[in-house]
């Protein structure tokens, strides 16, 4: 039978989430009554390789699973490069990302593969999502964009709307075929190559946003980045630097121009500079503790980027370091409940 969807894993590091992950992704009532779908696993040279081989196959033994397949990297490509490399190494119309420590929620692929299979002309999807630390059943917040399923047209509207809506990855959802034609290396090292995906293929096909919560991340672990040629230097295993929050942004806008600039599609990059300032705080939420003399020194350097003369960047910048992460995170978190979702600024 031919492969309708590959379930691609980055993967570096944390062995112990992968047998769980796995079981999220084999026990789906899809996969119970289905063959035709995939998942590959692409491992990056990590210092885990030889434990995250050994599960793999425990897990394909134990389990009779033939179509768990595995790709061992011969050097560290870091997480741009290894996103790329799973995507080429699918089979399946579609091609849907799982972080390597997330799961996918109960009932999610049954859901949507049937909106795939109805929609054909769709090249890109992602979804609402949760957050938990210990407990998947007991999420601690829940990121929700719209309060209904949505199908988009191809255009500037909905560039604006998935680009910064696909950082998270687990979830992320691409036409295999189409994603592969669009390959490139100009941003790698900025760790959001799925941005210009999303913004290459909405530039062509539809785009479909799933209101129900899909995917599970987990809110304990520190970030891996900065082992690969590419990262180091910038970004430090273990979490975020100013240099390296700054490198992210830049690369966002770098990549937003570049989407206006080759779809000639005029008001992509000043949309997403706005969406950008509107839901300023996760790029600087980690960055909160700093001395007051070096964050407004970052701050500084992200105004002097573009975001000048966005008002909600500088509400962002002076609640955040006021109220903190702990505070902050409270604050959007209460008005989500209040919301039913994450309220739409500008968009």
């Amino acid at each position: 039978m031919n492969v309708f969807i590959s379930i691609c894993i980055p993967s570096y590091n944390r062995a112990e989430f992968l047998e769980p992950l796995l079981d999220s992704i084999y026990n789906q009532d899809y996969c119970l009554k289905n063959n035709d779908f995939e998942v590959i696993v692409c491992e990056d040279k990590s210092p885990q390789r030889d434990e995250i081989n050994s599960i793999i196959e425990n897990y394909k033994a134990k389990n009779n699973k033939q179509n768990l397949y595995v790709n061992f990297n011969e050097d560290n490509l870091g997480y741009d490069k290894n996103l790329k490399k799973c995507i080429s190494l699918t089979t399946g119309k579609y091609c849907m990302i799982m972080g390597n420590d997330d799961l996918l929620a109960d009932g999610a692929l049954s859901k949507i593969v049937k909106v795939l299979k109805a929609n054909p002309e769709i090249v890109l999807a992602t979804r609402a999502y949760g957050w938990f630390k210990e407990n998947p059943n007991e999420l601690c917040d829940t990121v929700r964009h719209l309060t209904d399923d949505t199908l988009f047209q191809p255009g500037a509207d909905a560039i604006k709307f998935f680009f910064r809506r696909v950082g998270v990855i687990s979830g992320f959802i691409v036409n295999a075929e189409k994603a592969k034609k669009l390959s490139s290396d100009l941003f790698d090292g900025r760790l959001y190559y799925q941005m210009y995906l999303a913004g290459m293929l909405m530039a062509e096909g539809q785009g479909y946003y799933f209101s129900d919560v899909m995917t599970l991340s987990r809110d304990t672990e520190a970030p891996d980045f900065g082992n690969a040629g590419t990262e180091k230097g910038v970004f430090t295993p273990g979490g975020y630097k100013p240099e390296g929050r700054i490198h992210m942004v830049e690369g966002l806008l770098l990549i937003a121009k570049y989407i206006e600039d080759t779809t000639k599609i005029d008001g992509v990059y000043a949309g997403i500079r706005k969406d950008l300032a509107n839901y300023f705080y996760p790029y600087i939420r980690d960055q909160l503790d700093l001395p007051l003399y070096t964050y407004i020194k970052m701050i500084n350097k992200f105004r002097k980027m573009g975001f000048s003369n966005e008002k909600l960047f500088y509400v962002h910048a002076f609640l955040g370091y006021v109220l903190k992460r702990r505070g902050y995170d409270a604050l959007i978190k209460y008005i989500r409940s209040k919301k039913g979702g994450t309220p739409r600024l500008g968009i």
